[in-house]
């Protein structure tokens, strides 16, 4: 299994295009937030301190959790290949069963996943640092990386769910670019949380990726937001960028994020194990 965990990872890697693609949704959400986004929030908070760097924080954290969604996406296209030529029948043959084959293809896409949002997490860090002097403890940088490989791993789960019922490459590779262009909006990025619909933000909350934006967000403006702004407008802002979400009028803390996302996880889980286990059936029936 772990050999073809290192099969996968070391595939995704090979193609430096297949990797820049799988950066699409990132780097739309980095041109949107440069080109004209930052200029407008900017305008809109210009009686806050700090308001650019506090800006890039935001954008710094959804950017890192659209690249999780991607390319954890981009790394399970591999499974659709080795469905399509027959590979993955061919294992079969070999001591390894179909469901550590499909742990094998989650595990090598949230190690992907969470790699690259590491690798993007460094590129913006520098790129705001120089331009704009923003500044991220060492602390909050480590606590990050649990909500990142949080993150992964839900992400990898919810996009396994998608690709369980793909098993054409060209089916994939347009979903692929469907899926890149959507990122952005289904972790409240492409436009604040706070201008979002009501239905529109219960959708947002229904994707794990989106509790690991807030949670980032959370860390990374938490002390910005809490000395450099009053009580009414921290609230406000809050909710505006989507720094906390509320559960049935409850705002959840860093923490609840966490065990949110830990429940969301568990419970992709079971929907996954359910799905291969009917899809299997089937396809005995089929082939019997």
């Amino acid at each position: 299994m772990f050999a073809l965990v290192k099969r996968n990872i070391k595939i995704y890697f090979s193609s430096i295009p297949g990797v820049i693609m799988s950066l699409l949704g990132a780097l739309i959400a980095f041109f949107i937030y440069i080109g004209f986004l930052q200029k407008n929030l900017e305008s809109s908070w210009s009686q806050i301190a700090n308001v650019k760097q506090m800006l890039d924080l935001w954008m710094m954290a959804g950017i890192v959790a659209i690249a999780g969604i991607t390319t954890s996406f981009q790394a399970l296209g591999q499974l659709v290949k080795d469905r399509e030529t027959r590979t993955a029948d061919d294992m079969r043959l070999t001591d390894l069963s179909l469901s550590k084959q499909n742990l094998a293809y989650v595990l090598s896409s949230s190690i992907i996943s969470f790699l690259m949002q590491i690798i993007t997490f460094v590129v913006m860090d520098i790129y705001f640092t120089i331009v704009d002097k923003i500044n991220i403890s060492l602390e909050n940088s480590l606590v990050a990386l649990i909500f990142m490989a949080l993150g992964a791993i839900g992400a990898t789960l919810l996009n396994e769910i998608i690709v369980l019922f793909i098993h054409s490459s060209t089916t994939f590779s347009r979903l692929s670019a469907v899926i890149g262009a959507i990122a952005g909006f289904a972790v409240a990025t492409y436009l604040p949380y706070g201008t979002l619909s009501s239905t529109a933000q219960t959708l947002v909350k229904l994707v794990p990726s989106s509790y690991e934006a807030s949670a980032l967000r959370s860390l990374f403006l938490n002390k910005i937001s809490e000395n450099q702004m009053p009580a009414s407008v921290r609230s406000t802002m809050v909710n505006y960028l989507g720094i906390h979400f509320k559960i049935n009028g409850y705002q959840l803390t860093r923490a609840d994020t966490g065990y949110v996302m830990i429940g969301m996880i568990l419970i992709l889980s079971l929907v996954i194990i359910l799905a291969s286990l009917a899809i299997g059936k089937r396809k005995v029936q089929v082939e019997g």
